[in-house]
């Protein structure tokens, strides 16, 4: 499967608004919650904040990956975060991070899940693929692009 297919447009929110990684994260999470796509919001969000207690999931040039495998979700999926304005993320090249990927999966679909990992940090890796993100005027513009740099 391709990285857009684990994406729903109600989960592809632009211009957020938040002043840290934790609103950041709990406004996504509870959006992933609204949608339907986890069962219990509490608990997800501590599993992605456990995982982040590891170390920063920034990867760099602007973007983080938060992600959490647990129970409370059904299927994998990816909550898509650009932000309105750029926030600490404990990244390694210190810069801001203005994108955020939110992925959630299953307990039971590891290597399925190691494998939209990679391919989405290759997508990201693109920095015109970023720079179009950035700019995305919707979410079917957004999985448009992805589906591009994946392709």
């Amino acid at each position: 499967m391709r990285v857009v297919d684990y994406m729903r447009d109600s989960l592809i929110l632009l211009d957020m608004d938040a002043l840290s990684k934790k609103e950041a994260i709990t406004k996504t999470v509870n959006k992933m919650k609204e949608s339907g796509a986890i069962s219990n919001a509490g608990k997800f969000l501590e599993a992605v904040f456990e995982r982040e207690s590891l170390g920063s999931t920034a990867i760099g040039r602007g973007m983080a990956l938060p992600h959490a495998r647990t129970q409370h979700i059904e299927n994998i999926t990816i909550a898509m975060v650009r932000l309105k304005n750029g926030i600490d993320f404990d990244a390694a090249d210190g810069q801001t991070v203005n994108l955020l990927f939110l992925l959630g999966t299953p307990l039971k679909t590891v290597g399925e899940y190691l494998s939209v990992l990679a391919k989405l940090s290759k997508i990201l890796k693109n920095d015109k693929t970023r720079d179009k993100l950035l700019k995305a005027k919707s979410p079917s513009e957004v999985r448009t692009l992805l589906a591009e740099a994946e392709s």
